[in-house]
């Protein structure tokens, strides 16, 4: 037994201090550092509105936020993040009185969110996490090992991939040309391509619908007032949601009985107000913020 430590230790050390790189240095772990400090954030200064969902909903950063305006969506954050979150809401800021949820049709695809990873030092502390990601306790340990987290491997192999796939650059989207000073006929082409993307498998994850229910239904037990959303995007990039997928869930949407529905989808039509073909830029923000305003009676900025 000894000279198989003895033999195993190099391959140890060698393990560990890849590892230890990896987690200082990885893109992939710097986010987790801006997820957890803006849930931190939440936690310590208890708003009494909060937003949920992914990188749309999530540019409410870019305003000047009140003090009771609590940002928790993040980009690629799914059903089960946002769940999650209200988990962590619960246990923490019982001043609670309104949560936007994003009832975007892409939140209802069929990807699965990375960010899980960064939701683990949390679940370390709820109940039920083997429940949400049927994760125990010990595998939310491990997974803080990054050649041991499937989240962490999986990124990384698809930046390989995305490499490779543009001739050794390491990304193709790394231009500075504004979105209005791009081609109508390149912008349909853009917001079409993403939009197909991220409208795929549209309300094929069962699980992830009654998780969304639970959701509401939690909030609403805890007499939290429920408001969907869905923030402005380029026509083009809406309409690669097949009207038959869009049909079920706003049937799915109406069905849940939310104090408030908003649809901004097509509210904003001018470029001006585009930081591309789904992300509004501040300008943009800044008008949907008044139209919020002007539909809850709650301001958005200080």
């Amino acid at each position: 037994m000894k000279s198989i430590l003895i033999k195993a230790t190099p391959f140890l050390i060698v393990f560990f201090t890849i590892n230890f790189f990896v987690y200082k240095t990885s893109p992939f772990y710097k986010q987790e550092s801006k997820y957890s400090n803006r849930i931190d954030s939440i936690i310590n200064s208890k708003p009494k509105v909060v937003f949920l969902g992914d990188s749309h909903s999530e540019s409410i950063k870019l305003l000047n936020l009140s003090e009771n305006i609590g940002n928790l969506a993040f980009g690629a954050d799914g059903i089960k993040e946002m769940y999650i979150k209200t988990l962590i809401l619960k246990k923490y800021n019982p001043e609670l009185k309104y949560v936007f949820i994003s009832t975007e049709p892409q939140m209802f695809n069929n990807s699965i969110s990375s960010n899980s990873t960064f939701l683990n030092k949390y679940l370390l502390k709820l109940n039920n996490s083997k429940e949400i990601y049927n994760k125990s306790k010990l595998n939310l340990i491990t997974e803080k090992i990054p050649l041991l987290n499937d989240n962490y491997l999986r990124y990384f192999l698809n930046n390989i991939y995305s490499i490779i796939r543009n001739g050794g650059n390491k990304s193709d989207n790394n231009t500075s040309i504004k979105w209005t000073d791009i081609s109508s006929s390149e912008k349909e082409k853009i917001a079409s391509s993403t939009g197909i993307t991220d409208h795929n498998g549209i309300m094929t994850r069962d699980e992830d619908l009654e998780i969304y229910k639970k959701l509401v239904n939690n909030l609403k037990l805890r007499n939290v007032k429920v408001i969907g959303v869905r923030f402005p995007v380029n026509e083009h990039y809406l309409k690669q949601c097949n009207k038959e997928d869009l049909d079920k869930v706003n049937l799915f949407i109406n069905e849940l009985n939310l104090d408030q529905n908003l649809d901004y989808s097509l509210s904003l039509n001018s470029a001006t107000y585009f930081e591309n073909e789904d992300h509004l830029n501040k300008t943009g923000m800044e008008e949907l913020s008044k139209l919020i305003y002007k539909d809850t009676g709650i301001d958005l900025n200080k």
